[in-house]
C-alpha cells in the first residue's frame, strides 16, 4: 500500500512538473508576443508624434510668413498714407447705422451712410474709422457679444470691398448689449441700439 501510494505521488509530481513546465513555456511566449505589441505600439505612436511635430512646425512656418507678409504691406500702406501714429487722432464726425432684429445685414439706408464715409476716407487718406457694434437687450450676453461684432465686421467688411479701404485704416469692438438695458424695456429703445456707430478720427490740426 505504501508502494503503491509512492508511485502515484511520483506520477503525481510528474504529471504537475509537466503542467508547471507547460505554463511556463505558455507564459513566456504570451509576454514575448505582448512585448512585441507594447513595442510596436510605441513605434506607432512615436512616429505619430513625429509626423505631428513635423506639421507644427510647418504650420508655424506658414504663420511667420504670413506674418511678415503682413508686416510688410502694413508699412507700405503707412508709408503711402504718410503715417505718424494715431495717437494725437481726434474725432472729426459720428454716424449711425441701424441694423433689424437680430440681423447683422446692413440696410439700405445704413449702406447710403457708409457710402458718405467710405468716399470722404477715399479723398483723405489720413483719415481713420472706429466701428462700435451694439445690440439691444434680447438674448444672452455672450450671444448679443457676436452679434456686435458681426455687425461691426458688416461695415468693415462693405468699406473694404466698395472703397477698397486698408483694413488697418478702420478699428472694431463690440459692446454687444452692454449700453442699451436703460432703454431696453422700451421697444423703440431697443430699436435704436441695433447699430453700428461709426466714428471718423483725424490728426489733430495745430
Amino acid at each position: 500500500m505504501i508502494i503503491k501510494n509512492q508511485k502515484m505521488l511520483v506520477v503525481f509530481s510528474m504529471i504537475s512538473l509537466a503542467a508547471f513546465m507547460g505554463w511556463g513555456c505558455a507564459s513566456s511566449s504570451y509576454v514575448k508576443k505582448r512585448t512585441q505589441q507594447l513595442e510596436d505600439m510605441n513605434k506607432a505612436s512615436q512616429t505619430q508624434i513625429d509626423q505631428l511635430e513635423q506639421k507644427l512646425t510647418a504650420t508655424d512656418a506658414k504663420a511667420d510668413d504670413a506674418l511678415n507678409t503682413a508686416r510688410q504691406a502694413l508699412k507700405k500702406a503707412e508709408e503711402a498714407a504718410g503715417y505718424t501714429g494715431y495717437v494725437e487722432f481726434t474725432a472729426i464726425g459720428e454716424r449711425e447705422a441701424n441694423f433689424d432684429f437680430n440681423e447683422y445685414q446692413l440696410t439700405k439706408f445704413g449702406k447710403d451712410i457708409l457710402d458718405e464715409i467710405g468716399a470722404a476716407m477715399q479723398q483723405h487718406p489720413e483719415l481713420i474709422l472706429e466701428i462700435e457694434g451694439h445690440t439691444d437687450n434680447v438674448g444672452s450676453d455672450d450671444y448679443n457679444l457676436v452679434l456686435g461684432k458681426k455687425r461691426a465686421e458688416s461695415v468693415q467688411r462693405y468699406l473694404a470691398e466698395k472703397f477698397g479701404i486698408a483694413l488697418h485704416r478702420m478699428f472694431y469692438i463690440s459692446f454687444g448689449e452692454s449700453k442699451s438695458k436703460e432703454s431696453g424695456d422700451i421697444e423703440t429703445g431697443q430699436a435704436a441700439q441695433r447699430k453700428a456707430v461709426l466714428r471718423l478720427l483725424g490728426p489733430k490740426v495745430e
